[in-house]
């Protein structure tokens, strides 16, 4: 999945390698210079099923999952039965039930949305960083990299019954095959996907000059995973823009 980035006047988006673990960093925070977000920032949003979700797992997704399996029946019903007709569109990192209105998302969030639909149907979920080169690009004085990331699928217990191999994880990727082929992963942890997602909102934000929307966003990427250091760049360039130098 494609993911933002920004540095000093650069911008890192989605996925990147996590440190160690460290502590919610509320020194580096200043929420008196900004303004209330003009939307709510909620992580629990992110993965949330809307009611179209859950009404198309249950209806359209049924004899699938019935035949298939879960973990086989959710990739046909998403992405080779033609169900759902996703287009990638990199405009916009979306939440699962944005992404499943639109009918289209980035890289991330159509991870984001699979991983909902699996959450709910039991299937255990791998979140993993592809180590690729970052794709750069430019939006005025701002310079976003790109970066990577895909989901793998578990087996329920429930699906021993139709003689799969419990152990086999499934591989949901974005890109082309060639483009990933004999690339290696790091696991990444859901709360790092859900600061992923925060990162790539403030860097939107950034780009369309939104620095107050931008600051909580950052905020609650550092909030969700403070030792998804892209986000504190991310907040660094806020500042920066905001006309706040000590910061």
């Amino acid at each position: 999945m494609k993911l933002l980035l920004g540095l000093a006047m650069c911008l890192t988006l989605a996925g990147c390698a996590s440190v160690a673990p460290a502590q919610r960093p509320h020194h580096l925070l200043a929420d008196d210079l900004f303004v209330p977000p003009s939307q709510r920032i909620d992580a629990n949003e992110v993965f949330a099923l809307s009611d179209a979700m859950r009404n198309f797992a249950a209806r359209d997704m049924a004899s699938l999952l019935r035949i298939r399996g879960a973990q086989q029946g959710l990739v046909d019903a998403l992405y080779k039965k033609g169900l759902l007709r996703l287009e990638y569109d990199s405009a916009l990192t979306r939440n699962a039930a944005q992404a499943f209105d639109a009918r289209a998302g980035n890289c991330l969030s159509l991870v984001i949305m699979t991983a909902a639909f699996a959450k709910h149907l039991g299937l255990p979920v791998r979140y993993q960083n592809v180590l690729v080169e970052p794709t750069w690009s430019r939006d005025g004085d701002l310079y976003f990299a790109s970066s990577h990331v895909n989901m793998s699928l578990a087996k329920r217990p429930a699906d021993h019954r139709l003689g799969f191999d419990a152990s086999h994880l499934l591989t949901i990727d974005f890109l082309p095959p060639e483009d990933v082929r004999g690339h290696r992963t790091r696991d990444i942890s859901e709360a790092t996907v859900i600061a992923m997602y925060m990162n790539n909102r403030a860097a939107e934000s950034l780009a369309r000059g939104r620095l107050d929307d931008a600051y909580w966003w950052a905020r609650e990427a550092m909030s969700q995973a403070p030792d998804y250091l892209r986000s504190v760049n991310t907040l660094a360039v806020t500042y920066l823009r905001h006309g706040n130098l000590p910061e």
